[in-house]
């Protein structure tokens, strides 16, 4: 093993001669330091192209109908009919109420309309009697529009019973409450037993939702709007729709169609608010939240970069880019919509311009660059600096 001197002295020996090279170095002239080469960076010159936008925002589904099933007539819930969460048919009866009070009122009314008959048989036989004694001059003027006047108020008193009737009768209708419309039942609000006033809020009793079809209820930001409302008036409307994923990115229902755009911001959220519909073959449940993915929206036209290429600082957003003589310059810019990796440039850029990609972090100004179109420098690292 050497000793603590011979290591010293090997020390010695070297910076001796480091500090012999600087004195023959510093007898003669420096020597001329070549040019570095110029620095290589990806580039892409942006051109106008079409920019295909997915929207993504959280919306909630909602079937196309949901109906509040309401006691019409005021009574004692006697019975349930349906299950809980089952599927039912327009015009099914869920709910019974006591139906003795309604045929009571019903009985009392037949009876009036039987009464009504009676006398306006009897005024009628009374008109015929006197109408011919008035024309042989046997019975006054006087007896003749008694006669008249009381036919005539036995004919509207026997219609006021008859209306009287069909009401009690439709009440008596009313003790069977039913489906108004085909669906899903929730949850029974009254229970058996319990006093139902019609007009208040006790005659709530169900809900029925119709979700054979769903509507997508989403609020959008209003440039978003704006874009999905082009497109809907453009010549690819029709290829517009709405797609509805889960947490997981997996589709739980068939692509919808677009049947609304709000034609105000909110006030509150200053968005804007759209509804789309779509059929629901596989019975997904309503209320539930989802990703709701509107499809089909492009700008035309549009300056597209990369994201990667879009620079933040002190003076706001901007890009790299590369003159014909290979100088980098920073040009502002304002963005637009993005559209996976890309984003739209809707100031700052003008077409033909060569926007720096890979290499960024070696770009110091001034100092001049080799840009290397992406498309070929793709296949070959540009630079240990480029961004990912």
């Amino acid at each position: 093993m050497p000793s603590q001197p011979s290591r010293l002295l090997r020390r010695s020996t070297g910076f001796l001669s480091w500090f012999a090279a600087l004195a023959v170095a510093g007898c003669g002239e420096p020597a001329a330091m070549p040019p570095p080469p110029p620095t290589e960076v990806g580039v892409v010159d942006v051109v106008p192209r079409s920019l295909p936008l997915v929207l993504e925002y959280p919306a909630q589904l909602k079937g196309v109908r949901e109906v509040e099933v309401r006691a019409r007539v005021s009574g004692i819930l006697l019975e349930r009919l349906y299950d809980e969460g089952e599927r039912v048919e327009a015009g099914d009866v869920l709910f019974r109420i006591d139906p003795d009070p309604f045929r009571a009122e019903v009985a009392r009314a037949q009876a009036s309309v039987a009464l009504a008959e009676a006398n306006l048989s009897q005024a009628r036989r009374e008109r015929d009697r006197i109408l011919p004694l008035v024309e042989q001059r046997l019975a006054s003027p006087r007896d003749r529009d008694n006669a008249l006047s009381a036919f005539e108020s036995a004919e509207a008193n026997l219609a006021a019973a008859q209306a009287a009737l069909r009401s009690a009768e439709l009440d008596l209708s009313y003790t069977d409450v039913r489906a108004p419309i085909s669906g899903l039942t929730s949850r029974e609000v009254r229970s058996e037993g319990s006093l139902v006033t019609a007009g208040t809020d006790s005659s709530l009793l169900t809900y029925i939702v119709q979700a054979d079809r769903l509507y997508v209820d989403l609020a959008v930001a209003d440039a978003d709007a704006e874009l999905v409302r082009a497109a809907l008036e453009g010549k690819n409307g029709a290829h517009l729709g709405v797609s509805v994923v889960d947490a997981r990115g997996q589709s739980i229902a068939e692509m919808g169609t677009i049947e609304f755009i709000s034609p105000r911001v909110d006030d509150a959220t200053g968005t804007v608010a759209i509804r789309a519909v779509l059929d629901n073959p596989n019975g997904v449940v309503p209320g539930r939240i989802v990703r709701a993915r509107v499809e089909g929206v492009t700008i035309e036209d549009a300056l597209v970069i990369p994201k990667r290429a879009v620079m933040h600082g002190a003076e706001g957003t901007y890009v790299w880019t590369v003159d014909g003589a290979g100088q980098a310059t920073p040009a502002p810019v304002e963005l637009g919509a993005p559209s996976g990796n890309d984003v739209a440039v809707t100031a700052g850029l003008t077409p033909g311009a060569r926007v720096v990609v890979d290499g960024i972090l070696k770009v110091i100004p001034g100092v001049p660059l080799n840009p290397v179109p992406i498309a070929d420098a793709t296949a070959r690292t540009v630079g240990a600096g480029g961004a990912p």
